[in-house]
């Protein structure tokens, strides 16, 4: 996973105006407005937000997302049409910059929303995997052009490309390592070795361009989309 890490600087105030101490003025921590809250997590990127809230049991992990036992590709695939943020379990104290981006008594663990916080899908944290692509699938149609369905699915039939011809480009190189080895770099064989194994990476770098082709889901415009009043996500 790929996670963003947002900060936030303490803000400098005065410490004592009645009193000449010689010191000027103190940092201190406290909550920002919702609306400027999520302006900051969002930051230069208006992709759909993926925000996760840290506990004990998950911390430093990403087993609030993703499953202990396997079958990621699918969420992972995903969450390249998502800003994923990771706040620290902290961000439930009263004066955290971030705290009114989990405003409710019963804040998510997790959840998605639009770049400036509207429109929010929480999410528990142990949700089945068919759940939480359920809530992402609803998540990207609201912000992109075209269908998240269609794309993911042919990307998990190019990963599975990748895998073959990893296999194969790893087989080749060994060969040419061991015919270089057995009868040298002026080896006959050599040359059609080379040849085979630059075919396979062509063929890679072409599965590769559809890949990224597939990816440009097109985030629509402002006015593509429902404009639904700023709230915090809640159970």
């Amino acid at each position: 996973m790929r996670w963003d890490y947002p900060v936030h600087k303490l803000i400098n105030v005065q410490a004592d105006p009645l009193k000449r101490t010689g010191t000027v003025a103190q940092a201190v921590r406290q909550a920002l407005d919702s609306q400027v809250a999520f302006y900051t997590l969002a930051g230069d990127s208006r992709k759909p937000l993926l925000v996760l809230r840290e506990c004990r049991l998950c911390n430093g992990t990403d087993d609030a997302l993703l499953s202990r036992t396997g079958g990621n590709e699918r969420t992972l695939i995903m969450t390249r049409w998502f800003h994923c943020v990771k706040l620290p379990m902290e961000v439930l104290e009263e004066d955290h910059p971030f705290r009114k981006v989990f405003a409710e008594e019963h804040p998510p663990h997790l959840f998605l929303a639009h770049w400036d916080g509207s429109n929010p899908i929480p999410l528990r944290g142990d949700q089945s995997r068919v759940e939480l692509w359920d809530h992402m699938y609803t998540a990207l149609a609201a912000e992109y052009r075209k269908d998240a369905h269609h794309a993911v699915k042919e990307i998990e039939k190019i990963l599975a490309q990748y895998d073959m011809l990893d296999e194969k480009i790893a087989r080749l190189e060994i060969a040419i390592d061991d015919e270089i080895e057995r009868n040298g770099p002026k080896s006959r064989k050599l040359k059609k070795l080379r040849k085979d194994l630059a075919k396979v990476q062509e063929e890679m770098e072409s599965w590769k361009k559809a890949e990224e082709k597939l990816s440009d889901l097109g985030l629509k415009a402002e006015d593509e989309k429902p404009k639904i009043e700023i709230r915090q996500p809640g159970l």
